[in-house]
Order: structure tokens, then C-alpha cells, then sequence
């Protein structure tokens, strides 16, 4: 099937809960990439922009739950399809959105009112979220919880009844999980499970290792098959696990982690190899360094995301290095 695509100059046009609704009836059958952009810079440009996402995902997410009821299908059926191309196709079709997302908050707040027989509850399908190189994309989840996705990350949630779940398939996220919830905030990542209640922590898949920084809150960390049980940390500390071996660490400024989502990278002492691992995350420009001395040098500082050259530059200025650049590709080696 083809639909019609959606741009700027139409969503300005819409008012927040009418792009939220066509936003989300669009996401129940796969945004394209470029609708994944727009969707990105339309939830940054506004607050009431996001606060219509969530109400609009709530309400669907009660709409999937559903079931087999006939006249729930058939509207959300009318919301999803493709248009005869007339002059207001888009706009019918957000209108469509809406009202059906309308008719979802209605039993949002009427438990039972679509209650399948038998209490029988569908299951929630996948929403794959996704981020470019230095794209880092705020997103509102269905539950009312916030996920930041880092530059060059994927994710793929789930909620619907009795669940609320994330799977990071790479990259790095930040929680902000809503409270007050009986369902608990899962969060599955390189084999491991983290589980969050009312709570703002990070999840982090940098190279061949995991690590998860509690900023607020409570979290438990344990394998997937449960088979044994999982640890819990407390506000500033980090669960690392590189290569089978397992630890936990203070962070003295636990909140710095995730500067990255005011496009700050901090580092403490750290390898200069793992620093510009994390600089490349960011920038087309790629930081290289063959020398392992050099990578073995430790930095400390705030760094602007996005700016390898200037980050170089910088680093030449206190270290005994210098860059050479070859296209977009800036090596770092020792002077002399």
C-alpha cells in the first residue's frame, strides 16, 4: 500500500492532539525513516507537542487491548488506511486518528466498557524507535514515561496490558520512568534485565561491555533466565559487565553520565581510547588513534557533542599529540 507522506508544512497546519493522532495510528503499522524524523523534531519543538504524544499513545495503548471487537477494528482500520488522493486525504485521515483515539480514552476512563470476553487481553505489539548519527531524540512512551535515545541507538518497546518493556538492541537510552504504576518498567539489554519502578537511570551499550547508572531511584540488574538473582543498586552507582566480569562502581556526579542529552560528554579520568569512542558516537568526522600509547593517556573535562575537531584540537593543546587528517577520518599521534 502507499500513503501519503507527511510533511512539515502539514503537521504545522494540525493542531497537536490531531498530529499526535495521526502519529501514532501511523506508528501501529511502521513509520518510514523519514516519518521517524519528522515525529523526532515535531515532540522537541513543543512540550504540548509531547504531552499530546502521551495521551494519544495511553489511549491507543488501551485501544490495542481491545481485542476482537468488531466495531474497535473497523475504525482503526479507517485510521491507518491510505486515502483516495483527494485534496484532504491527510487530514482525513488525522481526523480518523483522532476520533478513534477519542473513542479509546472513552474506555480509557469506562473500565469494561470494550473488555473482551473472558477478560482475555491482546498482546502489544513492538514500536521500534531509532536514532541517526547525532540525532538524539527526546520520546514520550505510551505510559506516560520518558525514554531519551542517544545518537546512533535502537530500541523497541512494548506496552500494553501488564506490560512495559524496552529492549535496547544497541547504543544508549535514558529512563525517566513514571511512577505510580503497578506494572513494573523492564528494560532487556545485552542478555540483561533491568527492572525500575518511578525511577531515572541509564543503559548504556558501549562496545563490548553494558553499563547501567542509577541517577534517582531503585533498580535491579539480573540475566534474563533469572537464573540468578539480580543486584540491586542504589542512586550513583553504576553496574558495569565487560567480557563475563561483573562490577559496581560510585559515580560522584551520577546526573553528568547522561549529560549527553544536553549534548555534553563528560569524562573523569578516563582512557583517551574510550573518550573518543564515545566522540565518535556523535560526530561524521571520525576520531582515530592506532598508537597505544596514546590511547592509553588519561583526560579529564566537558566536551561539546558533535565536534571532534575541535575535541582534537583541544586535546593537542595539553597533550603531546597532534592531528592529521585524511578526508574525514583525524588521527591523533604522539609529536615528535
Amino acid at each position: 500500500m502507499v500513503r501519503e507522506a507527511l510533511t512539515r508544512d502539514r503537521l504545522l497546519e494540525m493542531e497537536p492532539d490531531e498530529a499526535a493522532a495521526l502519529f501514532i495510528a501511523r506508528r501501529a503499522e511502521g513509520l518510514t525513516e523519514s516519518e521517524g524524523g519528522l515525529l523526532a523534531e515535531w515532540l522537541a519543538a513543543d512540550r504540548a507537542h509531547e504531552a499530546a504524544f502521551g495521551r494519544a499513545g495511553r489511549a491507543w495503548g488501551a485501544f490495542e487491548d481491545c481485542g476482537d471487537d468488531e466495531i474497535i477494528a473497523a475504525m482503526r482500520e479507517r485510521a491507518v488506511a491510505p486515502s483516495p488522493r483527494r485534496w484532504p486525504s491527510w487530514r482525513r485521515a488525522a481526523a480518523a486518528a483522532a476520533a478513534l483515539i477519542l473513542l479509546a480514552s472513552t474506555f480509557l476512563l469506562v473500565p469494561g466498557l470494550f473488555e473482551p470476553p473472558g477478560g482475555r487481553q491482546a498482546p502489544a505489539s513492538a514500536v521500534r524507535y531509532a536514532t541517526a548519527r547525532g540525532q538524539v531524540s527526546a520520546i514520550a512512551l505510551p505510559d506516560g514515561s520518558r525514554m531519551t535515545l542517544d545518537s546512533d541507538s535502537e530500541a523497541a518497546g512494548r506496552f500494553g496490558a501488564g506490560e512495559r518493556e524496552v529492549a535496547l538492541a544497541r547504543g544508549r537510552a535514558y529512563f525517566d520512568v513514571r511512577p505510580g504504576r503497578s506494572t513494573k518498567f523492564e528494560v532487556t539489554a545485552a542478555g540483561r534485565r533491568v527492572v525500575a519502578l518511578g525511577t531515572g537511570f541509564e543503559v548504556d551499550l558501549a562496545g563490548n561491555a553494558i553499563k547501567v547508572t542509577l541517577v534517582h531511584g531503585a533498580v535491579t540488574v539480573g540475566p534474563l533466565d533469572r537464573t540468578v538473582p539480580p543486584v540491586t543498586l542504589r542512586p550513583g552507582q553504576q553496574f558495569v559487565e565487560r567480557g563475563g566480569v561483573r562490577t559496581i562502581v560510585t559515580v560522584e556526579r551520577a546526573a553528568d553520565v547522561a549529560g549527553w542529552r544536553g549534548g555534553l560528554i563528560a569524562f573523569d579520568d578516563e582512557p583517551l581510547g574510550e573518550a573518543v569512542a564515545e566522540i565518535n558516537r556523535y560526530s561524521r568526522d571520525q576520531l582515530v588513534i592506532r598508537d597505544p600509547a596514546v590511547a592509553a593517556m588519561r583526560i579529564s573535562g566537558q566536551f561539546r557533542a558533535g565536534e571532534a575537531e575541535r575535541f582534537a584540537r583541544t586535546l593537542a593543546e595539553v597533550h603531546p599529540v597532534r592531528v592529521v587528517r585524511r578526508g574525514s577520518e583525524l588521527e591523533i599521534v604522539p609529536t615528535g
